[in-house]
This record gives structure tokens, sequence and C-alpha cells, in this order.
């Protein structure tokens, strides 16, 4: 009973794939031949979705994972494996939470859980963990696959890893943010970090210290060792000031030999004094470089907040500039506290 599959146009001038089977028998006494014909163009294209989908799954480059209605592992795809690590015989009939970094919080997941029941899907970025501890970011939509009568089926999570791209954020965000010499933070992020500790100091009632620092001799140390030594004693300059200052401090760069301290949460201002006085002899402090014992000094000029009068940070860090060159006038190696009536900036 031989089987074909064949091509036909119907009258209505649609092709169809039929399958043709045919038999011989034996029609009043004489020799024939039964031919059967059944539309199979349905079960075909259904064949052909089937494929597809079992293609598409087993070949995406991201990571897909199918759960039952509660949320059991029913299969992953190779994709799936290569990016936690895990092979299929790990997850499946396991919860995804074996993936959890504990990263999340549970209203985040509840809000998750909130958005797939009332719409049916869920879209965002999630930080999983590899079968080997390693910590990832992954951007994962989550799909509910419902039947005819409406009923959750299973959930269907595709993902791909967006670790680099994480990464390649930081370091913008970090270029963007903190000195490429030093680490420590820039114009802009002192900015947001004073804007932040005049908030905060407002709410407590209590002192905040806004200190400018240049370094004395920083040019004659340039000039005579050059600029790698140059590079070098504002490393280790700034690392020692930094070391002097409380936790919750800002230590920043301006650029060049000028950086800014922002001394917070003071009882009041003499309670500044024994951190500034560690910042002018962590600063004054030699640095090695070979033979070479680079040193320097510093200059600060200190101002605090608040003030009788209502100041902005710009204001105060212009206060604080002043004061600074009332201690290199003064003769340098010192500190000078900002005084309205005689340094001209009220």
């Amino acid at each position: 009973m031989p089987l074909a599959l064949e091509q036909f146009i119907r009258h209505d001038g649609v092709m169809i794939d039929v399958e043709v089977q045919t038999t011989p028998i034996v029609y009043l006494g004489q020799t024939a031949i039964q031919v059967a014909m059944r539309d199979v163009t349905q079960q075909r294209l259904a064949e052909k979705n089937l494929r597809l989908a079992a293609g598409v799954f087993t070949h995406a480059r991201e990571g897909i994972v199918i759960t039952d209605a509660d949320a059991t592992i029913i299969d992953v795809n190779d994709a799936f494996c290569r990016i936690t690590g895990y092979q299929r015989y790990d997850v499946t009939g396991q919860n995804p939470r074996i993936l959890a970094s504990g990263q999340q919080t549970h209203e985040f997941y509840l809000a998750m859980w909130h958005d797939l029941t009332h719409q049916g899907h869920w879209t965002g970025e999630v930080w999983n963990r590899r079968k080997g501890g390693e910590v990832f970011a992954e951007f994962l939509t989550i799909s509910a696959v419902r039947d005819e009568h409406n009923r959750i089926q299973q959930y269907v999570g595709l993902f791909s890893d967006i670790t680099p791209i994480k990464a390649h954020q930081n370091q913008l965000e970090h270029i963007a943010h903190f000195d490429a010499l030093t680490t420590l933070p820039n114009r802009l992020l002192l900015a947001d970090r004073l804007q932040h500790a005049l908030m905060q100091t407002q709410r407590r009632g209590r002192t905040l210290a806004v200190a400018y620092i240049d370094l004395d001799g920083f040019k004659a140390v340039n000039d005579h060792y050059g600029h790698e030594a140059g590079d070098y004693l504002l490393i280790t300059a700034a690392t020692r000031m930094k070391q002097a200052l409380r936790e919750g401090d800002t230590l920043a760069r301006l650029g060049g030999d000028e950086f800014v301290a922002v001394l917070i949460d003071l009882e009041d201002p003499p309670a500044s004094v024994p951190v500034l006085e560690r910042v002018l002899a962590a600063a004054a402090q030699p640095a090695m470089m070979g033979e070479h014992a680079l040193q320097v000094s510093a200059s600060l000029g200190v101002t605090f907040y608040p003030q009788v009068l209502d100041v902005s940070a710009d204001h105060l860090m212009r206060q604080a500039d002043l004061a600074m060159y009332q201690a290199k006038a003064a003769g340098k190696n010192r500190y000078h506290v900002f005084d309205a009536g005689k340094d001209g900036l009220g």
C-alpha cells in the first residue's frame, strides 16, 4: 500500500498537501487500484511550526525556561545552560528561585507576580546567580501561556546576559563621577554629595564643614622631578588625606593640586579641628619615590554650615576658597576659618 505526499491545486486555486495511498483491488472481476486521498495541509503546517519552534528553542542565543502553572521548571534550552552553568537535570523539577542572588527584595517579586497575574507578562532587569556562585545581570521577559479557558498552563521566560553591558555602564558612570588619577570623587560628584549633606545637616540639626585644600609647593616638585613624580605625589597625598577623614566624610579632587573635604555630622565647628589637623599632617608627609623624598604641605580654608544667613553650596565653596588663600598668605601649612567680616564674602 504505497503512501505518497503530493501537492494538488484545489478548485479555488489554493495549493494543498495531500496524502495519497494506493491499494490494489479486484473490481468487477478486473484488477484495479483504489486511491485514497487525505488533505494534510493543516497537519503539515502544524508540524512545520513545531519544527520551527523546536529550532528556535534549541538554537536561540537567549536563555529560555519553561515552567508549569506552579512555576516548576519543565524544560530549559542550551543557552540557559550556557549562561547559568546549570544542566537540564540540575533544574528540571526545580523552582526558578534556584537562580536567586538575594539582590532583589520580596517586594520586587510581589510586583513581578502581580504583573504576570493581571497583565500576563513582565519585563525587567534581574540579578541572578550562576551555578558557580557568580552573580550576573539578565534582561528578562516572562509570559504566561493560557489555554482556551484562559487558565494559565505554563510560564515562558526569555532572558539575555547583560552583565558586560552593566559593567560598561558602571565604568562610564565611574568616569563621569570620579577623578581618573586619584579615583576620588570629582567636581560633579562633590556637588551632589555636598547638596545631600546640606539637607542632612538641616534635618539633624548638626554642623557641616567645607574645607578647601591646596598643596603648597606642588608646582616646584612637578617642575623639578617631572609629571610622573607629580602624579605619584598627588595619588599618595590624596590617599593619606582621605584616610585622615572620618567614615562618611568626602574628599574630592577639583583638579591640579586642589581638593575639597566635606565633614558631616559635626557637633559644632571646634569638633572639626582634630580632622583638619590630621589632613594637614597627612599632606605634609613625604612621599618616597625611589631615593627622592617628595614633600609638600597644604593650605586649608574651612567654612561651616549652617550660618546666620542662608547660604548655598556654591557660596560655601567660595567661602572656603577665600579662607584657603588667607591660610597661604599667613605662611602656608595651616588652616584658616572663614570670617565674613574679614575675608570679604558674606
